[in-house]
This record gives structure tokens, C-alpha cells and sequence, in this order.
């Protein structure tokens, strides 16, 4: 009988004492249990000798202790334990923790904790921009240092100081340079931002920083949507929670408006109803009269509530009246006078759990960040922060935790739709940078440095010279990257005219919803879209688009319209195929971002500035360059500066094509200079 032996009930057992080598016999009615010495003093002398015992041996009792602790608290998973009880185990592994010295771990096993998967609640209810943040062809082509590696090696060690982090490998990657600058900052506490250009290895270097944090530290990483959050769980240790803002708003608040997250959507025509907007607003513009009929007013009711949802200011105001095309001057002042009580209303009503207007996402977010929510973290990493809706930078920047903002400023694109530059004003202690892009070689790092150049950025990247690439002509690109939503397709129809199978990204909805709305206004009827709803006929739109600066954006959808047709648009976007039968993805700029494709052609519509009266290079917007920048950087290994080879001229200080007046109406000649 060996002497971990369980007695069985009422069975004798027979056993040697550990200490004295004697035999004895154990007798029991109850439950089995463990019986190692022949009497308590035997017990007693081997606990005075184990208590002398060389360090040594005592370190490998504590392993032995600690290993068991392990195993149990691993456990807890798998056990329904009330919450009073878990909340005490919590507190006396901390104390436990506390009493420990700060020694590094090697060979650390996941716990049940580190792969327990999140409720269904934090990953079944985003509402973030969508499927333009995951790329194709995103295996790296080697595994070089500071990258993920090909395939994925244990934890080796948790690193507790710099001199550790140069020398150590970190979830079987060796940090460069700047990744262990990062990595040491995090662990020692201190408040962060990290500008990581194009294809730097951000979410590797945040999982570094996240493997080395300090035991007991917990960890969240805000992630800009629901793909980004899915695959950073993948990646980041249990200590650290992945989650997009929308999910963290949905299990402590949105759960509550299930039913109406779920229910039907409302037509324009009858939120009109439900808000009392019975009669058109007529409004005088420098054009001429506008008329803007109830489904429209409360259209734009719905999206000043919307902009009011994503900022960060606690009432709405006229400023979250949208602009509208073709509405200027004194009629858009009267126009924010209607809109905005319809607004305050309108919040009011979506605030009830039973309410008839269409709930959505942002709606619940508004609504948590208004309570200012305590995360219940030790460290937040908030990712894309250039691109954060205020109304979660905001959140984040409540924080009483150390607080660790990562992203791009020189690719902040999407301030249109209200986004702010969080990185900008970030308040953090140390202000640090990833310059080593993996993504690509030298040669398109070069041209991405034309850019950065011209943003007037101190940032430059360093191309991977293990990872070929090329600036060359392209006949088949593997992407074609456009400026705008017309221009992208524009070159749909012209690559399916010649027989290849297209993919569009985010599918033609866009474009063939302008295409019908220019259909109803080229037979004389009214729209409801929101791009063309004040205009009275197809003349309006293209008068709009040539006496006017602000119709610029509109200005190219004009002239597809007139050169192909509307109908032939709306044909055109039913022929589009889904990526993965497409033989070439055509894509906007805005879209592409967070991509990445072996062979990217930038299209013709990104315009060098026109050399001003005098006949100087004229004035590169940022948003224009940003675009620019944004799309070299969506290159692997070949990239086709197409539309784009301008920049060498721009920065050599050689002016543009001098500013040409705009046809008044679309014919061959002008045709031709457009596409």
C-alpha cells in the first residue's frame, strides 16, 4: 500500500508512517481520507524538520503549493460559485500575490481565466465600421523579428525590466528596438501614445507589452471594431480583455434594449408621423427656392441625433445639424431651427425601452458613456485613436487607469463622419513610435515616405529588406484603390466590360442608391436620399455640382451618371461578385484602410493641386494626402503609383495643370479629361 492511498470506507488499511518507517492501520466509517504518520508525534517531528529544511527544498514545496493553488484556481471556471465566495477568493489570492516577490515567471500555462471565452454579449453586438479592417494576404511572408511569428510558440518568459525585454523572447518573438522601449514603458505604468506607421506590428507589440505586465495587472484592449477585438483574443493573454466600445456598452446597458435592437426598420415617411412632421419646409438658398418634405426633415432629424450620439458633448446642439447639399446661408439657419427641438425629441423617445423609432447601436453607446462608466481595468490600450468617436475617447480618457492610445495620425480619414484625432492631444507621459514596417521592402517605403514628407510629418518608415518590393506599371493589379465611391465604379464597369470578375468593397450600395435617386429626379420625381433630397430635378444636381464649391464631392457621381447612365450603374452593381471569386477588388481609399494586398494600383481621381494665379504648386490638403498615404501603404510587394506618381512633381516644387473651368455639360473632350 503506497502511502498516498485512500481509505475506503470501514476498510482497514495498512500503511507506513513517512517519518518513522512503522506500520499501522487505519479503520474508518466516513469519507476516505489521506493518513501519512503512525501518531501525532511522528506528524509533529516532520513538520519541525520540513521547517528546517535547506532553501532548496523549501523552494520546491512553494512550487509544489503554488502549482496546486494553480490547478484549483483553474478550476473555478468549470464550478458554479456564488458571487460572495469568488469575491472572497479574489481577495486572498491578492493578499497571497502581494506577500510574493516580483520574481519573473518562466513557462507560465494558461489558466481557464486566460481561455475562457467572452459572454456572447461582448461579441454579438457591434456596431463599428465593418469589414474594411481585415485584410487579404495578411500571412507575413517571413517571420522576422518584432512580428508575429508563422506559428505561434508559447510564452517564454514575463519580462519585468528593460534590460530583460531587450535580450528576452516575448511570446516567441524578439522585440526590436522600439517595441522594447514600448514594452518597458507600459510595464512601469506610464501613461502612453504610440504613432505606429503603416504595417508596424501594433497589435504584436501592444500583446508584448501585455504578456510583460506586472502579475495581477489587469488589461483592456479597445479595439476599433468587432474583426480587430475577435482576432486580438486570439492573441493577447487572459489578463487582458478584448473588446470594441460597443460591445462593453451592450453587456452593461444595451442588453436592455434587446427588443428594440431587434425590431423592424422604420420608413423616413412614417418617423415623419410618429415626430409631427406633417408639412414640407420651404427654404430660400442663394440658388433659389428649396422644398424639404416631412420624410426628409425627419431624416435629417434621425442624423443630427446620430452626430449628437458619436460626439462627446452632453446635449444636442445646432451644430449636429448635418449639412444638406444645395442648402446654404439663411435657409440653413432655418433649417437647424426646425430640425433641432425634432431632435431633442427624438432622443427623448429613443431613451424609452418601448418606443416605435429604429434603435440602433451608437444609440445604447450614447447612453452608457453618458453615466461615466468605470471599465474596472489597470491598463487600457485603445487602438486606431486617431479615427476614435469622441464620445469614446472621451470614455477611455475618464479612466483612473494607465491609459496606452496606439495609432496613426498621418491616416486619420475619417473626420468627415466626425472622428477625431484622439492621439493629438492625448495626455500621456511618454510619446513613442513603431517605424519598422513589415508589411513591405524598402521601395514602397520610399514612397511612403513621399507622403509623410508632404504631411509635414517627423515620422518615416523603414521597409522590411527581407520582403521584395517594387514600384512598377501593373496590367493586372490584384486591387485598384480610388479616391471616391463614383471613380471605384467607374472602374468596376470598365474592368467587367473587359470580362474580369470584380469584387467591389463594401458592394455597390452606395453608388447604385445615388443611381436610383438620380433616376427619379431625371423623370421628375422627388428623392429621399439624403445626398439628393433638396433638389427638384436631374439640371439642379448638375448646376449644383458646376457653380458650386461645395458640390465638389458629388461632382464626379454627376459625371458618371452622365457618361454611362443611371440605369446602367444600377445594372453594373448587380454584376459585382464577392472577394473571394474575384479576379481584381476595386476599392476607395477610406474603405481599404487596415488592408493590405500583394499588388495595389492607386486609380487616376486622386487630382494633384492646381497651380494657383500666380503659377505656383498649389496647397496639398491633409485629407488629401492622408488618402494618398493610406493607399501606397496597402502595397506588399507591388505597388502601381498610377494616379499618384504626381508626388515627385509636388515635392520637387513643379506646379500642377493650371485651374481649367468646368464644362457646363458633359461631352466627349470633357469626358475624356475626366476619366
Amino acid at each position: 500500500m503506497t502511502k498516498n492511498a485512500t481509505v475506503a470506507a470501514g476498510a482497514p488499511i495498512k500503511r507506513q508512517c513517512i517519518k518513522c518507517g512503522g506500520d499501522f492501520y487505519v479503520r474508518m466509517s466516513g469519507p476516505g481520507r489521506k493518513m501519512k504518520y503512525c501518531s501525532r508525534a511522528c506528524q509533529q517531528a516532520s513538520y519541525r524538520q520540513r521547517t528546517a529544511l535547506p532553501i532548496d527544498n523549501i523552494r520546491r514545496e512553494a512550487e509544489d503549493a503554488l502549482q496546486s493553488l494553480g490547478s484549483r484556481i483553474s478550476a473555478l471556471g468549470t464550478e458554479n460559485i456564488d458571487e460572495e465566495h469568488l469575491s472572497a477568493v479574489v481577495r486572498h489570492v491578492r493578499a497571497l500575490l502581494d506577500l510574493l516577490p516580483d520574481y519573473a515567471v518562466t513557462d507560465p500555462q494558461p489558466t481557464a481565466a486566460e481561455t475562457r471565452p467572452v459572454p456572447a454579449a461582448i461579441e454579438s453586438h457591434d456596431d463599428a465600421p465593418d469589414s474594411n479592417r481585415t485584410g487579404t494576404n495578411s500571412t507575413p511572408v517571413v517571420a522576422e523579428p518584432g512580428t508575429e511569428s508563422v506559428t505561434e510558440t508559447p510564452v517564454k518568459e514575463t519580462v519585468r525590466t528593460a534590460a530583460a525585454v531587450r535580450t528576452a523572447l516575448i511570446g516567441g518573438v524578439r522585440p526590436t528596438s522600439e517595441q522594447a522601449a514600448i514594452i518597458d514603458a507600459c510595464v512601469s505604468g506610464r501613461n502612453l501614445v504610440i504613432e505606429a506607421g503603416a504595417g508596424t506590428g501594433k497589435t504584436s507589440t501592444l500583446r508584448m507589452a501585455a504578456l510583460s505586465l506586472p502579475r495581477g495587472r489587469r488589461g483592456l484592449y479597445v479595439a476599433f471594431n468587432k474583426a480587430v477585438a475577435a482576432e486580438a483574443k486570439s492573441k493577447f493573454p487572459g489578463s487582458v480583455t478584448c473588446a470594441t466600445a460597443h460591445s462593453l456598452a451592450y453587456r452593461a446597458l444595451g442588453y436592455a434594449y434587446k427588443q428594440r435592437l431587434n425590431g423592424p426598420r422604420v420608413p423616413a415617411r412614417d418617423v415623419a408621423k410618429i415626430m409631427k412632421i406633417t408639412r414640407p419646409l420651404d427654404l430660400t438658398t442663394t440658388a433659389g427656392a428649396r422644398s424639404l418634405d416631412p420624410a426628409v426633415l425627419a431624416r435629417i432629424a434621425a442624423n443630427t441625433v446620430d452626430r449628437y450620439c458619436m460626439s462627446a458633448d452632453l446635449e444636442i446642439a445646432a451644430h449636429h445639424v448635418p449639412p444638406v447639399n444645395g442648402i446654404d446661408g439663411i435657409a440653413q439657419l432655418t433649417l437647424r431651427e426646425f430640425i433641432l427641438p425634432k431632435a431633442v425629441e427624438m432622443w427623448e423617445e429613443l431613451q424609452g425601452k418601448r418606443g416605435q423609432l429604429r434603435f440602433a447601436h451608437d444609440h445604447y453607446l450614447k447612453m452608457w458613456a453618458l453615466t461615466n462608466p468605470d471599465l474596472g481595468t489597470d491598463v487600457v490600450f485603445f487602438d486606431e485613436a486617431q479615427d476614435a468617436n469622441p464620445v469614446i475617447a472621451r470614455v477611455v480618457q475618464a479612466q483612473r487607469a494607465q491609459l496606452v492610445a496606439v495609432g496613426d495620425s498621418n491616416q486619420a480619414i475619417y473626420a468627415w463622419r466626425g472622428a477625431i484625432d484622439a492621439l493629438e492631444n492625448w495626455p500621456a507621459d511618454d510619446r513613442l513610435r513603431l517605424s519598422q514596417s513589415w508589411r513591405f521592402g524598402p521601395a514602397i517605403a520610399d514612397e511612403a515616405n513621399k507622403w509623410l514628407t508632404a504631411l509635414e510629418s517627423d515620422l518615416r518608415l523603414t521597409g522590411t529588406p527581407s520582403v521584395a518590393s517594387s514600384i512598377a506599371t501593373l496590367s493586372t493589379p490584384d486591387a485598384v484603390l480610388c479616391r471616391t465611391n463614383a471613380a471605384a465604379m467607374g472602374q468596376a464597369i470598365e474592368a467587367m466590360d473587359h470580362g474580369r470578375r470584380v469584387a467591389l468593397v463594401g458592394g455597390g450600395s452606395t453608388v447604385k442608391g445615388l443611381a436610383e435617386a438620380a433616376q427619379d429626379l431625371q423623370a421628375g420625381r422627388t428623392t429621399q436620399h439624403p445626398e439628393l433630397a433638396a433638389f427638384a430635378s436631374w439640371s439642379d444636381v448638375q448646376d449644383y455640382v458646376e457653380q458650386d464649391e461645395a458640390g465638389a464631392d458629388l461632382g464626379v457621381f454627376v459625371r458618371l451618371v452622365d457618361q454611362h447612365g443611371a440605369a446602367e450603374l444600377i445594372r453594373a452593381a448587380s454584376r459585382l461578385v464577392n472577394e473571394d471569386r474575384a479576379q481584381l477588388t476595386i476599392s476607395t481609399a477610406h474603405k481599404a484602410k487596415g488592408r493590405e494586398w500583394h499588388r495595389v494600383q492607386a486609380a487616376g481621381d486622386f487630382r494633384q493641386p492646381k497651380a494657383d494665379d500666380d503659377g505656383n504648386p498649389g496647397k496639398l490638403s491633409r485629407p488629401e494626402a492622408m488618402l494618398a498615404y493610406v493607399s501606397v501603404t496597402r502595397a506588399q510587394h507591388v505597388l502601381d503609383r498610377g494616379g499618384l506618381a504626381w508626388i515627385d512633381d509636388h515635392l520637387a516644387g513643379v506646379p500642377g495643370p493650371s485651374a481649367r473651368r468646368k464644362p457646363t455639360r458633359m461631352t466627349d473632350d470633357s469626358a475624356a479629361f475626366w476619366s
